[in-house]
């Protein structure tokens, strides 16, 4: 373990790069999120298992990712060669998902969400809306590096509004549904020998989030079930 980096080893570890520039000129808070977790997780992985790793690894990623201003500052990633898809979609290196935002990087353009319609800050204010909290764990583990594959699970309670962006001038909108919002998903990274991350590639069903937060969709909002009488992939809607 002493020869593994701060950020296999701490959750928590990016939090201290206080000489890094950080998104709105401070280091983002984490003690709710981290608590909601602590709280809410199915798994109790082991110190020093390969599932605490990666748990701890992807932790970092997702703070540096959502919260640091230059790629070079990034410290779980190989700013040089790392790479990102969902869905076999394609690719954004580093910069490219710094402007986008992670949620905008996770979610992409489908018949629920339009990325291309928002910016960074108008991404991660609807969710922090709309969930209390967004945890994120491991759930398995299927292979070690070089090429880690792993499954994991992202929730959090809906106890605000949303309003989002479908395209076309639409809106898709709901009230609250003051109940767990909870997906699946699995991870293909590949990491250097330092653990720096190269390659993501997540697979997921991003619509069945929206589809969950939209349970109490508002008068005159666009209507998710039209979707399954148009028969259009949810994945690929061009």
């Amino acid at each position: 373990m002493a020869d593994l980096p701060d950020f296999m080893t701490d959750p928590n570890a990016v939090l201290n790069d206080k000489d890094h520039e950080w998104r709105y000129n401070r280091i983002p808070d984490y003690k709710k999120v981290n608590a909601a977790y602590e709280e809410e997780k199915s798994c109790t992985h082991a110190e020093g298992s390969l599932e605490w790793l990666v748990s701890n690894l992807v932790k970092n990623w997702e703070k540096e990712m959502s919260y640091k201003l230059r790629a070079d500052q990034i410290r779980t990633i190989d700013a040089s060669k790392y790479r990102f898809s969902v869905n076999g979609k394609e690719w954004n290196n580093a910069e490219e998902m710094l402007q986008l935002g992670t949620y905008n990087a996770l979610i992409g353009d489908t018949e629920l969400y339009k990325a291309s319609e928002m910016d960074f800050s108008e991404s991660h204010k609807l969710f922090k809306r709309a969930l209390r909290t967004f945890s994120w764990e491991v759930i398995q583990v299927y292979s070690g590096p070089p090429c880690v594959a792993f499954k994991w699970a992202h929730w959090g309670t809906m106890t605000g509004d949303l309003s989002v962006k479908v395209g076309k001038d639409q809106k898709l909108e709901a009230h609250a549904t003051n109940e767990v919002i909870k997906i699946y998903g699995v991870t293909v990274a590949k990491v250097n020998e330092k653990f720096e991350i190269e390659q993501l590639e997540t697979f997921y069903d991003p619509s069945d989030m929206m589809r969950q937060m939209s349970k109490n969709r508002k008068e005159g909002s666009f209507n998710p079930e039209q979707l399954a009488a148009s028969g259009k992939c949810p994945f690929n809607p061009k």
